[in-house]
This record gives structure tokens, C-alpha cells and sequence, in this order.
């Protein structure tokens, strides 16, 4: 068992015996994880910099895409299905997000000015994309956050890749880390970035990066040499000095194999992550396709559901894609019963069961009562009208033609 919030205030007592702390802001990234790394493992912690970021102001989503010379961008995507006249559909919604305005360095201490539509300092280490590294702490706070991957790297003593949204700045990254922190990077790390650099995604920040990082991958080219090759891109040079008067070299990496072959559904490079971590050698990965937006791990699947089953829950969802968002998080067991329990209770009109399951998350085990149940349906009155789309044929009837997610208009 690993005691995180002791190794954490362990790090931060070390770092305030040989530097004075800013009075606000949070620290977050590998001045706080390598000095844990040490206390773990006994490898020596090299601390070049303490990036703190200081939050600046609040701002909306749409605040964020403006011009306002950014230097970097966060934003967590989500997927929602949604169903209207043109048919079955889908739309990107960012959570949180967060832009860097300024930094400044003062001694040691890179001071990150920050505005984002969350005060939580937790925000911060959703963007980070190592294992490793996904820890703060807040000054204001005196609060220590973390999360599941941060804990397993101190556990399982391995890097992995948290997220893939700056995929060639990962691959230089990680390589850094490892020789940093004495642990060679698995094959299979370089291997997911391989195979999304010639993939787009709605969530992914940029592939391409600069001088700094053209030299760090000069650097550790013997770590990742077999991997990548370093490219300019000269067509992005030249755009931006045509465009912007901006002459400046730019590069981006590309695979020394030819990996893009996966034939698998991801909407986002978090789904495409899950994927090749969770369930590319599952036995399980037939499902992916139908049921990807439930699918966080092989858990999901804790029992054994005949195939009749799983194909009911694939007709629901497909046809009544409000009712994802209220399955979401439940074992697979569990939404099937839940569903069979609800088509059952309301056998004599089913459609008022998937507008039930469409409109609101109910305990998977709930038994009805009959003022609940009068209540539940009286919620979706205006739902139940009619059936226009034809959702109870479709999701009770097999034969009945029934959406592909190929058909998704996006």
C-alpha cells in the first residue's frame, strides 16, 4: 500500500527547506513526483525547475478558442449521441479546459499564469501525459491532488502514457523521463504513439513542435531512434510565413513502421488510448465497436451475458442514444437487467420504459413501486406520444432495420 499524501508532504517539506514558496499558485508536475520517485525507490530526483501555475481568471468555453496569443491549450472531450430529424448523431463537449497566458521565471520557479472555466487545481494534471507526473499540490489549498495512474506508477514502478493528446512530444517526453528516473520505457509506450500520429482526433493539441524539442529528440535518439524519424515540415513553414511573417522551423515525427492498420472505433485519442491499453489483446474486443462508450476497462464485462443479451443492450443503445449517458458506469450485467427489468414493467407500452432510461440514471437494481413508477412515466409523458422513430420495433425486434454507428451522421 502506497501512502501518497505522506510522500507528498514528504516532497513538499524537501522543496520549501531549499526554496521559499510563491505565496498562491499550484505545483504540479515532476519537481513534486521525482523528489517522490526518490523517496520510493531511492533513485536520485533531478529538479531543474518548479513549474507553478497561478490561476488568473475564469472564463467560458467559447473565451477559449479566441486569438488571445495562448501559449498552450487543454480541453478534456467528451462524446454524446443525441437522436433528431436527420437521424442518429453525435457531438464533442469539452468539459474542462484550461490556457496558458504568461510565464515567468523567477530563480527556480516557473511562475504559469492560467484561465480556465474551473478554479479547481485539479484540472491541472488531467493535461499531463505521463503517469508519472499526475500530481499538485495547491499553496492556497495546502491540499495535495493525484490520481489512479499517478498511484499505479508508484505501485507497478512502470511509465505509461496518460494521455496522447501531443503524441510527438510524449514519444521525446517519456524517453526523457525514463532515463531520468532509471526505468526503461516498455515498447508498447511507443508503439500507441506510433500508431496515432497519422490519426486526427478532435481532442489531440498538436503534433508538430518547435527547435527546443527538435534538440531533445536529438538527445535521447538512441532511446527512440528505432520508433521515429525526426521530418521538417515545410509545408507548415511556409504557410506560416506566408500567412503570419513568421519564420520559424518546425518538425514533427513520423514512424519508422507503418502501424496504422487498426481497425477498431475511437471518436477521441482517450478512446483510442483505452482501446489499445485495455482491450486490444482482450477477449472481449469484439464488443469494442458497439459498445466502446461504455468500455473503460475488462471489468465492465463482470459476468458472463448471453449473446441475445448484449445484442438487446446494442439495439437499445443504438436507438435510444439518450440512454447512454445513464448507462454509462454500470457493469454490463447491470445495464442489461436494468434494461429487461424496465421492458418488462412496462410490457404494455414499452416505449415508456426507453424514454425512462433516455431521460433520467436509475440505480440498476431499483424495484418499482407503483407511485414511482406512475411518477417515472409521468416524467416522459411528452416522450410517449408517439413513437416516431419506431424504437420499439427496432430494439424489440431483431429483424427490425437498426442503426449502425456507420451511418452516424457527424
Amino acid at each position: 500500500m502506497i501512502d501518497v499524501e505522506s510522500l507528498g508532504r514528504k516532497a513538499i517539506d524537501i522543496i520549501k527547506s531549499k526554496w521559499n514558496l510563491p505565496q498562491n499558485g499550484t505545483i504540479a508536475g515532476g519537481s513534486i513526483s521525482n523528489i517522490i520517485w526518490e523517496l520510493v525507490s531511492g533513485n536520485k530526483a533531478i529538479v531543474n525547475d518548479i513549474d507553478v501555475f497561478v490561476f488568473d481568471k475564469m472564463i467560458k468555453e467559447n473565451e477559449q478558442h479566441r486569438q488571445d496569443g495562448s501559449l498552450f491549450r487543454y480541453k478534456d472531450i467528451d462524446i454524446s449521441f443525441y437522436e433528431d430529424y436527420s437521424g442518429l448523431n453525435l457531438s464533442t463537449n469539452t468539459k474542462d479546459f484550461y490556457s496558458i497566458t504568461e510565464v515567468e521565471t523567477n530563480g527556480i520557479f516557473n511562475i504559469i499564469k492560467y484561465k480556465s472555466n474551473t478554479d479547481d487545481p485539479g484540472v491541472i494534471i488531467k493535461s499531463f501525459d505521463i503517469n508519472c507526473t499526475r500530481i499538485a499540490y495547491s499553496i492556497d489549498l495546502d491540499k495535495l491532488f493525484w490520481d489512479k495512474e499517478f498511484e499505479d506508477f508508484l505501485i507497478n514502478k512502470k511509465l505509461k502514457i496518460s494521455n496522447i493528446m501531443t503524441p510527438s512530444h510524449t514519444a521525446i517526453r517519456i524517453a526523457k523521463k525514463g532515463q531520468e528516473l532509471n526505468i526503461p520505457v516498455d515498447t508498447f509506450e511507443y508503439n500507441l504513439i506510433q500508431g496515432i500520429l497519422n490519426r486526427s482526433y478532435p481532442d489531440i493539441i498538436k503534433k508538430r513542435f518547435k527547435q527546443r524539442y527538435a534538440d531533445l529528440f536529438e538527445k535521447y535518439s538512441y532511446l527512440i531512434k528505432d520508433y521515429f524519424l525526426l521530418e521538417r515540415d515545410l509545408i507548415t513553414e511556409e504557410m506560416l510565413k506566408e500567412s503570419f511573417n513568421v519564420e520559424d522551423k518546425i518538425y514533427n515525427l513520423k514512424s519508422t513502421t507503418d502501424v496504422d492498420d487498426f481497425n477498431f472505433r475511437a471518436y477521441t485519442s482517450m478512446e483510442f488510448l483505452n482501446y489499445m491499453r485495455h482491450m486490444s489483446n482482450s477477449i472481449y474486443k469484439e464488443y469494442w465497436d458497439d459498445l466502446h462508450f461504455f468500455i473503460y476497462d475488462e471489468s465492465y464485462f463482470d459476468k458472463d451475458v448471453p449473446k441475445e443479451d448484449i445484442d438487446l443492450l446494442k439495439r437499445f443503445v443504438m436507438n435510444s442514444p439518450d440512454s447512454i449517458k445513464n448507462l454509462k458506469w454500470m457493469k454490463l450485467s447491470e445495464q442489461v437487467n436494468l434494461i429487461k427489468y424496465l421492458l418488462d414493467y412496462f410490457k404494455d407500452d414499452p416505449i415508456i420504459a426507453i424514454s425512462i432510461l433516455g431521460k433520467n440514471r436509475l440505480d440498476p437494481y431499483i424495484k418499482l413501486d407503483d407511485q414511482t413508477a406512475l411518477l417515472l412515466e409521468l416524467s416522459v409523458r411528452k416522450s410517449i406520444v408517439n413513437d416516431t422513430y419506431n424504437k420499439v420495433g427496432k430494439i424489440l425486434n431483431p429483424d427490425e432495420t437498426n442503426v449502425n454507428l456507420n451511418d452516424i451522421n457527424i
